[in-house]
């Protein structure tokens, strides 16, 4: 009788090389997920940046003049999108993000013109900083 069947080692290196294929499939979703995970905090970061973006506008259209005196203050953190000094910023909007914004007031003969405007939203994911920044120039002519 002549049976035809595996050894044991080529069974074990059979088991070894199936293993190493699914551990780096393993590895490959999970490197994706994180990827996946980490824009769509990019996403949410880009929604409420823009969300102050448009607050600020508002802010703008009502009154410039109380507008260029608020701007010239300080940073600002605007988690609840109201005028909140930057001294104790957080991340408490949705409990990941903080959403600051800083104002640089142009002039010319004490008359305040422009505001440039830099609004950075940021988080941390798995032990990284991550951010994402809107910079634009608000003026009286808009």
């Amino acid at each position: 009788m002549n049976k035809k069947s595996f050894t044991l080692i080529e069974v074990l290196v059979f088991v070894t090389i199936l293993t190493m294929v699914f551990i780096t499939a393993i590895s490959l979703t999970v490197v994706s997920l994180r990827n996946i995970k980490v824009n769509e905090h990019k996403i949410l970061a880009t929604h409420y940046g823009e969300e102050l973006l448009e607050w600020l506008r508002g802010e703008k259209e009502i009154d410039w003049n109380t507008f260029i005196s608020r701007t010239a203050s300080a940073d600002f953190c605007f988690n609840n999108l109201n005028w909140d000094f930057d001294g104790s910023c957080n991340y408490s909007l949705c409990s990941i993000f903080k959403r600051t914004a800083s104002f640089t007031n142009i002039s010319s003969g004490g008359y305040v013109y422009q505001v440039n405007i830099s609004i950075i939203v940021e988080w941390q994911d798995l032990g990284n900083t991550y951010q994402v920044p809107i910079n634009t120039v608000f003026s009286i002519w808009e």
